[in-house]
């Protein structure tokens, strides 16, 4: 309902091929260590190189999950922008997005509760 899968057999299949990376490799990494990150967020980089959006130049549920990993790993990891431009942009342009400010806020107000 929310339109954030993409339509069509190929738009369908991008979403999934970013989502089935950013689960399988992406995120995986941090178990590795942080030269494993830093390789994944290469390619990373050279997947989403001249694009505004993972797929098909319009907001999907492949930037949500983009979005979040960058966002759990690039200070834990030290990710600079100059070595992911385009990962850094396409952060930036879902930080400005309402929902995105919203739940950052909501989830800083929980964080901040949870034992350590």
């Amino acid at each position: 309902q929310a339109g954030l899968m993409p339509t069509g057999p190929l738009g369908e299949a991008e979403a999934v091929s970013w989502m089935s990376f950013l689960a399988s490799t992406v995120h995986p990494a941090v178990g590795v260590g942080p030269e494993r990150v830093a390789e994944v967020w290469q390619i990373a980089e050279k997947k989403l190189a001249g694009k505004e959006w993972c797929v098909g130049g319009k907001y999907s549920i492949a930037d949500i999950h983009l979005f979040r990993l960058y966002w759990r790993f690039k200070d834990r990891f030290g990710l600079k922008p100059q070595d992911h431009p385009s990962v850094h942009a396409h952060y930036e342009r879902m930080m400005q997005r309402p929902a995105v400010k919203k739940t950052i806020e909501a989830e800083s107000k929980i964080e901040s509760s949870l034992p350590r």
